[in-house]
């Protein structure tokens, strides 16, 4: 059984507490948040204890798991506090504001032999399971490149003001919606080599933050990927991610939910296709809301961090895929200010 606490009752943390609700496997036992009539609002709905002391959570011998869905800033105070006290953490993206303060989080999770867990849910959309499964089958042969992009266009999409305050977030698009794409770029590339990148601040001019996000990722055995994040994507939040192989490609994107699947053909012909629609998801979004595919995502998402207690092997992202995310934007970061030259990134 699942016992769990959440730090943070906003956005996030709502979201995992109706996506608990619907595991039986698994209880919401408290919540916390500096807000305290938040935290009381949350418990109310949800049938749990609220407190505004987040000791209280930690010294319970029942809670064992804790959810972190705070600002980026705080993460590293309140995860290491979490496994300090012997719990297993889950964090929403990203698990810091820096790749400094994301170590310190990783290393207390290994010194502890505890299970770390980065909130990458977007790996639990149903399109990007069937290209695991159609990669898994051979259907696109060897993976030749990858393509990516997640954009939105700012504006009303800037839920709150700390979203554009590299003191919290430790950067622009690359660590906001961004970090969802550089993880999704590396889950089907394999781990990345070296880092070209590029960052523009034309649009929205927040100090510290690039609206768009530009690089060329590689692999150490010359593999490549490309990657564009966005704070001005007019036509709304949208995202994909292509996927090509020596014998064919899968091309992911949401909203709405879709895969196209194509397959070589002969030299001149056009490739042979295959649409996955998903049409249970856009019913479900229809009548719910695009919440119904996050909640989705989120319960698949701590089923399998269940898994990861039992040491099995799953999708499921890691402290060490979190920490790598954010390795790959500060290298762009780094590339970006000096021209464009690449930066190594050391292994893991």
């Amino acid at each position: 059984m699942l016992n769990v606490g959440i730090v943070g009752c906003g956005v996030m943390g709502e979201a995992r507490a109706r996506a608990l609700q619907k595991m039986p496997q698994a209880r919401l036992l408290a919540v916390t948040d500096v807000c305290r009539d938040r935290s009381e609002k949350l418990a109310a709905r949800f049938h749990c204890a609220a407190t505004p002391d987040l000791r209280e959570i930690l010294f319970s011998a029942e809670v064992n798991c804790i959810i972190v869905s705070v600002p980026p800033h705080q993460h590293v105070e309140a995860c290491l506090a979490a496994l300090e006290a012997g719990k297993h953490v889950i964090v929403e993206k990203p698990l810091a504001n820096s790749s400094s303060a994301a170590q310190k989080i990783v290393e207390a999770a290994q010194v502890r032999g505890l299970v770390l867990a980065t909130g990458f849910n977007y790996r639990y959309y149903p399109a990007l399971r069937k290209a695991r499964e159609l990669i898994a089958a051979g259907y696109i042969g060897t993976l030749d490149h990858v393509r990516s992009f997640g954009g939105h266009p700012g504006g009303d999409e800037f839920t709150h003001a700390w979203v554009h305050d590299p003191e919290v977030m430790g950067g622009g698009t690359l660590m906001d919606n961004g970090i969802h794409i550089v993880d999704l770029t590396r889950h089907f590339l394999g781990e990345v080599d070296e880092v070209v990148g590029f960052r523009t601040d034309r649009v929205w001019r927040f100090k510290g933050c690039e609206d768009n996000g530009f690089a060329l990722l590689r692999r150490g055995d010359g593999v490549v990927a490309t990657l564009h994040t966005s704070w001005t994507e007019w036509r709304g939040y949208r995202f994909h991610i292509e996927i090509y192989g020596t014998e064919g490609v899968l091309r992911v994107a949401y909203p709405p939910m879709r895969l196209h699947a194509y397959r070589r053909s002969l030299a001149g012909r056009k490739a042979r296709g295959k649409l996955y629609l998903f049409p249970m998801f856009q019913l479900n979004e229809r009548l719910w809301s695009p919440r119904y595919t996050l909640v989705d995502s989120l319960i698949r998402e701590m089923i399998d961090f269940q898994r990861r207690l039992r040491r099995e092997t799953v999708p499921a992202a890691t402290g060490k895929d979190g920490l790598r995310a954010i390795q790959i934007v500060e290298a762009v970061y780094q590339s970006a200010a000096a021209g464009g030259t690449p930066v190594k990134l050391s292994p893991l």
